[in-house]
């Protein structure tokens, strides 16, 4: 006979001891045994129950109850002891752990308790006395709220198990480890909180953090060796940015094992809030001892999300998360993907927090390389620099489409898809604004501008030149004002990011001014150029503003490029509309206009390999990109007649001035 059965026999005993023949348990005791063992109980009689039946059913319950025979149940109360000793509860105490999951985990003796508190004439205490063979003030101080029992997190107050009659509960990750064939709390500890995978990242993979690592390997690499209290770390942003990672790799350089809090259970399970923030307190005060160990608490938002009815996922009490991170005696590092589920009284006693972003367009490169050395898309490594300037998405989702790629056979060419669809998806459906594109590289002899642009081109990538500056870049559409400040950036090796009006302005209120402000972060952060296109729709003069939000979103503007100590350009085709306080935020204003009768034939060369026609140097109205413009039409129509080209580019120049086109190739 197995130790579970036992001990639901020897409760059965005990019940039969302490009531008489005419109780509910009386009446209902002979089946409790028939559902435990094959044997068969006297017919209990029609009339009053006698005595003399009644000693009948008490002695066969009692011939029923041998010593213990092994089994789970037995593997249950010894680990019980272990977590009891590590603990430092009572003998008390951990017999009412082991009641309790012994009630959790075996059917028969759930079976027994249930049925005797359904008849109403036994209380939980009351079976947990003669369980734990004390007297009944024992039990109630041992299972009250604020018993060691429940501020270990070992024990739960029952909310999930609606139809339960038993008020208390233990997590599922606790049930299981409590079954498990271990030698030591050594061995529970491990199984219930295992050590973090190995971090695939790098150290130097998030210097785009800069200040903010350094600042947190110092933080924790102090707390653990003076086990400073109540110590968190909270790492937020989108999904994919790399926050559980770089937990992984700050642990590491820290020399502390990591291990994960709340997470799925052994089978899978999802587990609930309160569970969650029981085994943050078990693993607490499990490990609260050590100074190698740390904490990862992953989604944290989680446990502050409105409750939901139909789950039974209650939120945790404020006072009682408060008293946790407070007194937390081990530094926990946690994540989320949005602060704004989280309560403000949370986040102040978070000790220090970072929003995490993207990878910068050369940690990018690295990364990518190193994804394909893992996963052997076949991606070329002269392929893999641009792959990872043209897709800015987070590491994670660069892995997902390098395994799809993989698992289809496919290449570069399947990853770019997987990632566009990927992009597609986090906007609604949306593609992403396209990237610029030339057929011809930059050409300084091309541009006509009233700057020297090689001089400042020539002084900002020497090493000792202010990066504080910032440009108004206006004139005519295709004279080359985004094309050379994306060349700018090349020359002093900044990547660049750039805004068009429509990625920022929003229709919802205060919106526009976040994505601004956003932006400017997010170039502080990879040390990116900013470049906003179309900046007259962000910095429109104010006077002839007609709503608040276009006064605001101007505001925002003005301040960010005040204060922001990274280059930055603005373009425009409209200087004109510009407010007139943008005037001193610029350190350089230049115009770009149409080519020069000696640019002319320059920019004929570049596009077209026949010689220009004598008629050229009449058109005085034309941009570098009208020329990229007609060499798009030559190609496509397979034409390249020098006369044909020609009268395009007179119908390029004709469109500007508002004159009537002439009739031919260029219509």
């Amino acid at each position: 006979m197995m130790h579970e059965q036992h001990l639901a026999l020897d409760l059965i005993a005990r019940l039969a001891d302490r009531f008489g023949p005419a109780s509910r348990i009386a009446k209902e005791l002979p089946s409790w045994l028939e559902y435990l063992t094959d044997i068969e109980c006297p017919e209990r009689p029609r009339s009053r129950p006698s005595a003399h039946w009644w000693e009948k059913v008490r002695s066969i319950a009692h011939d029923l109850v041998p010593s213990a025979g092994g089994g789970e149940a037995e593997t249950v109360q010894r680990n019980a002891a272990l977590f009891g000793d590590h603990f430092g509860l009572s003998r008390v105490e951990t017999s009412a752990l082991a009641f309790v999951a012994l009630y959790k985990l075996f059917d028969g003796f759930e079976h027994v308790v249930d049925g005797a508190l359904e008849t109403g004439e036994v209380t939980v205490p009351l079976l947990l006395s003669w369980f734990c063979a004390a007297p009944e003030h024992e039990i109630r101080a041992a299972m009250r709220a604020s018993g060691r029992l429940t501020n270990s997190g070992l024990v739960q107050r029952n909310h999930g198990r609606l139809r339960s009659r038993m008020p208390f509960d233990l997590s599922d990750r606790l049930t299981l480890a409590l079954l498990a064939e271990v030698d030591s709390i050594v061995d529970l500890i491990a199984l219930m909180f295992p050590r973090a995978a190995a971090p695939e990242a790098e150290w130097r993979d998030f210097e785009a953090l800069g200040r903010d690592a350094d600042l947190m390997r110092d933080l924790l690499s102090h707390a653990l060796a003076k086990r400073r209290p109540g110590m968190h770390i909270l790492l937020y942003g989108p999904p994919g940015t790399g926050k559980t990672e770089f937990a992984k790799v700050l642990a590491r350089e820290v020399g502390a094992e990591l291990r994960a809090v709340g997470e799925t259970d052994d089978e899978g399970g999802e587990p609930s809030r309160q569970e969650r923030l029981a085994e943050l307190t078990m693993a607490s005060r499990m490990l609260g001892q050590r100074s190698d160990t740390v904490l990862l608490f992953d989604e944290m938002e989680d446990l502050f999300a409105a409750g939901n009815f139909f789950l039974s996922r209650p939120t945790p009490s404020k006072v009682h998360f408060n008293r946790i991170l407070e007194t937390n005696p081990i530094p926990v590092i946690w994540t989320t993907n949005s602060v704004k589920a989280c309560d403000p009284a949370f986040l102040r006693r978070i000790s220090y927090s970072v929003l995490m972003r993207p990878p910068s367009g050369r940690v990018r490169a690295r990364i990518w390389r190193r994804l394909e050395e893992r996963h052997g898309v076949g991606i070329p490594d002269a392929a893999l620099p641009e792959m990872a300037e043209r897709h800015d998405q987070a590491p994670a989702l660069v892995s997902d489409a390098m395994e799809v790629a993989r698992l289809c056979n496919g290449g570069e060419a399947v990853v770019s898809q997987v990632l566009d669809a990927a992009a597609r998806l986090a906007k609604g459906g949306a593609d992403s604004a396209p990237r610029h594109y030339s057929e011809v590289p930059w050409q300084q002899g091309l541009a006509r501008a009233d700057a020297d642009l090689g001089r400042i081109e020539t002084r900002l990538a020497a090493r000792d030149a202010s990066r504080r500056v910032s440009f108004c870049l206006e004139g005519p559409a295709g004279t080359g004002k985004s094309a050379w400040a994306r060349h700018l950036a090349r020359v002093i090796g900044m990547p660049v990011i750039e805004k068009r009006a429509s990625d920022l302005i929003s229709k919802w209120v205060g919106e526009s001014e976040q994505n601004i402000a956003q932006a400017f972060s997010d170039a502080r952060a990879d040390g990116a150029m900013l470049i906003f296109d179309e900046a007259d729709s962000l910095l429109a003069d104010r006077r002839g503003a007609e709503r608040s939000w276009e006064v605001s979103q101007v505001n925002e503007m003005l301040t960010w490029m005040e204060s922001h100590p990274l280059p930055f350009v603005c373009t425009t085709n409209f200087v004109e509309k510009l407010d007139p306080a943008t005037q001193r935020r610029f350190t350089f204003r230049i115009r770009f206009d149409f080519l020069s009768i000696d640019q002319l034939p320059l920019a004929w060369a570049a596009h077209f390999s026949c010689s220009p026609p004598a008629g050229l140097s009449a058109l005085t109205g034309l941009t570098p990109g009208d020329f990229a413009n007609v060499a798009r039409k030559v190609q496509a129509l397979g034409d390249s007649d020098p006369e044909e080209i020609l009268r395009a580019l007179i119908c390029e120049d004709a469109a500007k001035t508002g004159t009537a086109r002439p009739i031919g190739f260029g219509r």
